[in-house]
């Protein structure tokens, strides 16, 4: 039992001084990133409430601590009810604003516009629509690394996915909850 303690301690103080070390580099007021999330989302209204995943490729950068922007794509798994499934992706662009709370982890929200595609499967046929509503989010980012950060974050996407003549079809908000990692240039 000494030994694991012994050993939890060593772990944490190497974690610590891995953590003060990539502080500096990490302190540079403006950057650019790549990165990549997944999660799980949950369609609101109409007949769409079912769980699903689905996975995100962004691309941004900071232009100092507190202001960035963000393009990202999104794929949507099929979620839907007995009656209309629906298969959505799209791409979007988004401000972010971020407060940082250490060197090493802050907080942020981000508002921009997602343009989207979805496709629509039901006992009267299949459809297809496209178009462009707001989304917004907020999250944390964690440092891991010198140049490597994890992402939690929450985001609405707002959908309007009406088709004429097509009862039960309207209006879909998706929300989402991702993890991700990002890689800082």
């Amino acid at each position: 039992m000494k030994q694991s303690i012994a050993y939890g301690i060593a772990g944490l103080m190497a974690m610590s001084s891995g953590v003060a070390m990539a502080q500096d580099r990490y302190s540079d007021d403006s950057h650019v990133y790549i990165g990549g999330a997944y999660g799980g989302f949950k369609a609101r209204g109409g007949d769409f409430d079912d769980d699903q995943d689905f996975y995100e490729f962004s691309f941004g950068g900071f232009f100092n601590p507190y202001l960035g922007l963000e393009a990202s794509a999104t794929f949507f798994g099929e979620y839907g009810g007995d009656l209309v499934e629906a298969d959505a992706e799209g791409y979007g662009v988004a401000l972010i604003g971020r407060l940082p709370l250490t060197d090493s982890w802050g907080i942020y929200a981000k508002a921009g516009q997602f343009f989207w595609d979805v496709d629509v499967d039901s006992d009267l046929g299949s459809a297809s629509t496209d178009g462009d509503d707001p989304f917004f989010g907020v999250g944390t980012d964690i440092r891991l690394a010198t140049n490597l950060s994890m992402i939690i974050e929450y985001d609405r996407y707002k959908i309007d996915t009406a088709v004429e003549d097509w009862p039960g079809v309207d209006d879909t908000d998706l929300d989402t909850v991702k993890v991700g990692l990002r890689l800082r240039f």
